[in-house]
């Protein structure tokens, strides 16, 4: 999946902004904290929330987007707006509150034929009228084992969020839902791996495992940016290591050795820099073709010297992924090229997202970023 444009509208929350168009394989949505850049990426994590069944209080969207298979949809709607009475945990993972609102409007386009399209009063799906269903639920839900809205749900649920600042030692024991023996007799090629369900570090053991030619790869890009690094494996922590809740199938756990230092080191004893680095380089390897992977605030735990290497995979190495990250960090805006930039400011509850061009910014990398900072300077 590759986003094309977006727009939003959170009528609960109060915050909206324009269609914005984003690049088809990086944006670096650029501004001051406040100026509402997280709210766009939680946003786009509220459509793939309503894609697997939810309702979000308030929301209204306009969504365009490419699928793998080189389709471009358009998909469209609002629910209802009621006051949240109830304590809300304002984070991508607990999407707002439990009560079920009322779709209001909903549509899906596939070039100029519209495949769905409802109100409260009927719904009608590929120009039928169809009985009624669920008012709380999008289409793209209820029907997703449809073939041709599959495609849509497949491409929507595609949609990662990605924060490595939480203790990446305690999450990783909450993510394996098979055994290592299963998982390894079942994904032994690349193709299997890259395109299987599993997590990303998940995919980085059976890569491992299977001693496939990408975990090299991702080893020496890792190496290029720690030199003191000679080697990376992945194991299963022995049973006696485990906490006690731990299920009996443990986990596999990253260790790297440096040189001249005889014992590896376990992840939860490396840096969250080095850490989050290879897992970032991991994501643009072995990540499924189509996944749009939002990244909050890109510079946290990163040192400088993997800025520049990260950056530049970024935009060339994988083509079939799409990166959306945000950042007020000198360093990193200044290594990315401005045509990728989206300058995030905002008015009260109005979001406004412009191209880098639309500022007249100067020639070279260096005098854009010098002007950037102007205007930046001047929201704060």
């Amino acid at each position: 999946m590759k986003i094309i444009s977006l727009r939003i509208k959170n009528n609960l929350l109060g915050w909206d902004f324009d269609e914005v168009d984003f690049s088809s394989n990086l944006t670096l949505l650029v501004g001051i904290s406040g100026a509402g850049k997280t709210q766009i990426l939680r946003g786009i994590i509220d459509l793939k929330n309503i894609a697997n069944g939810k309702s979000i209080n308030g929301l209204e969207w306009k969504i365009k987007f490419s699928t793998i298979n080189g389709n471009e949809f358009i998909w469209e709607g609002s629910f209802d707006t009621t006051e949240a009475k109830e304590f809300i945990l304002d984070y991508p993972d607990y999407p707002e509150g439990n009560k079920k609102q009322l779709l209001l409007y909903e549509k899906l386009t596939l070039k100029n034929t519209v495949l769905v399209e409802r109100s409260p009063e009927k719904i009608k799906f590929n120009n039928q009228e169809m009985p009624k269903l669920s008012s709380h639920e999008s289409m793209i839900y209820i029907l997703k084992e449809d073939n041709l809205i599959k495609e849509v749900y497949d491409a929507l649920t595609k949609i990662e969020y990605h924060d490595h600042t939480i203790n990446s030692f305690l999450k990783n024991i909450k993510l394996l839902n098979q055994s290592l023996q299963f998982l390894t007799n079942q994904y032994k090629t690349l193709d299997a791996v890259v395109n299987s369900d599993e997590n990303i570090r998940t995919k980085l053991y059976l890569s491992y495992f299977h001693k496939l030619d990408i975990f090299n790869k991702i080893k020496l890009k890792f190496i290029d940016v720690f030199q003191q690094i000679e080697d990376i494996k992945l194991e299963p922590l022995e049973s006696d290591e485990l906490p006690i809740l731990i299920a009996k199938d443990a986990p596999a756990f990253i260790f790297i050795k440096e040189k001249s230092v005889p014992k590896w080191i376990r992840e939860d004893k490396m840096s969250s820099g080095m850490l989050r680095t290879l897992i970032h380089i991991s994501e643009i390897y072995l990540s499924t073709p189509g996944t749009v992977i939002l990244i909050d605030e890109f510079e946290n735990s990163l040192g400088i010297n993997c800025i520049d290497i990260l950056t530049d995979d970024l935009i060339h190495e994988n083509k079939t992924l799409q990166f959306i990250a945000t950042s007020h960090h000198p360093y990193i805006i200044n290594n990315i090229p401005y045509e990728y930039w989206k300058i995030v400011t905002r008015k009260g509850g109005h979001i406004n997202i412009r191209n880098a061009s639309d500022y007249s910014l100067g020639k070279s990398k260096q005098e854009a970023f010098l002007q950037l900072t102007k205007i930046l300077e001047k929201q704060s």
